[in-house]
């Protein structure tokens, strides 16, 4: 089995080095572009196995090379990355067939686990055999993770703080008493 060839798009020059380096350590074959019009160049000249998209770019947006990358023909897994609310492009994305939609920062388990899933489930068949309810296993849920995320961490850090708050007490009833 060849090495999986991996597409990554993002206009932050620091986070392609930092997910190149991540993923060839994973041993993925790894070309990384900065700009829209560079990934529209580097799709025609070869296809990838997979691609991570930013959303938000200087000249675009991920969504836009998605496009270009199903108008090809291509059925290879997309999984858009972002530092923002994707919940307002979630209807596109499931129109291109967005694999997944990770929220920025995110963890190296979390986009290899993405990574690996998406590949492992790429279709074989026709462009049109991805269907949307396969699509994070629901039509309507592929905003959904996000959405959890969100939560998720906001309810870390509201517990992290009512901890803290705790130790704080405590350390002042203890100076305070000299228990």
């Amino acid at each position: 089995m060849s090495t999986p060839k991996v597409f990554v798009l993002d206009d932050d020059v620091s986070v392609c080095r930092i997910l190149n380096r991540m993923l060839s350590l994973e041993e993925y074959e790894v070309r990384t572009s900065q700009s829209v019009e560079e990934a529209v160049i580097a799709i025609e000249e070869k296809p990838f196995d997979a691609y991570l998209l930013d959303y938000r770019l200087r000249d675009g947006t991920g969504l836009d090379v998605a496009e270009r990358i199903r108008s090809k023909g291509s059925r290879a897994p997309i999984i858009l990355m972002s530092g923002y609310d994707l919940s307002g492009i979630a209807s596109r994305a499931e129109t291109l067939r967005v694999f997944d939609m990770i929220q920025k920062p995110f963890s190296r388990d979390e986009l290899c686990t993405a990574l690996k899933k998406s590949i492992g489930t790429a279709p074989a068949a026709s462009p049109n055999s991805v269907s949307p309810s396969k699509i994070n296993g629901a039509k309507a849920s592929i905003a959904e993770p996000v959405a959890l995320k969100k939560r998720s961490t906001s309810a870390v850090r509201i517990g992290a703080i009512i901890f803290l708050l705790i130790v704080v007490a405590a350390i002042i009833y203890l100076l305070t008493t000299g228990h």
